[in-house]
């Protein structure tokens, strides 16, 4: 019983934070915020939190880099989920989120176009973790780099991962 309500909270932690992802990249493309900033005193405050300790290099993006982040993030979360869910032990690549090809990309793209992508990736991730079964979250896999790795792990991860980033978009409007 307590898997499906772990699973079951995860989903709607992860809908809630994916909704405010959505309402503050919206702020950002309608309000001009696409290219703000973080001063030094928020990524001061926001470096202790979550996972920027490990990842403080992602402060210094914009609005449109986070989306871009968020949007590939939950691609990547989605196939880790769809290939633990259905290979024995698979081996799921690094993905390294600040380098800089990849973050140019992301502001290559129409922010609109941006925030309809992010959209769509995040509605398929939520999918897949509403869709996972209680029997499902000791399924593991290997990191290349990280280790062993079960799906109760991605769900422990992935509802701080969009509070992390959501407090990072509402630190870059919020200026």
């Amino acid at each position: 019983m307590t898997a499906v309500r772990d699973r079951v909270a995860a989903a709607d932690t992860l809908a809630r934070q994916q909704a405010r992802v959505d309402r503050l990249v919206a702020r950002a493309v309608a309000g001009g915020g696409w290219s703000a900033r973080l001063s030094a005193g928020e990524r001061a405050r926001l470096v202790a939190l979550g996972h920027f300790p490990a990842y403080a290099s992602e402060l210094a993006w914009t609005p449109c880099e986070v989306a871009g982040h968020l949007r590939d993030s939950a691609l990547v979360f989605t196939e880790r989920i769809y290939r633990l869910r259905t290979e024995p032990q698979p081996l799921l690549a690094d993905f390294v989120p600040d380098e800089p090809a990849r973050v140019a990309g992301y502001r290559a793209v129409p922010p609109v176009q941006l925030a309809e992508q992010l959209r769509a990736a995040q509605a398929a991730l939520y999918d897949s973790v509403a869709g996972l079964d209680p029997a499902d979250l000791s399924r593991a896999g290997v990191h290349e780099i990280d280790g062993p790795l079960t799906l109760a792990d991605l769900l422990d991860f992935l509802p701080a991962h969009q509070r992390d980033h959501a407090d990072q978009l509402a630190a870059l409007l919020d200026r």
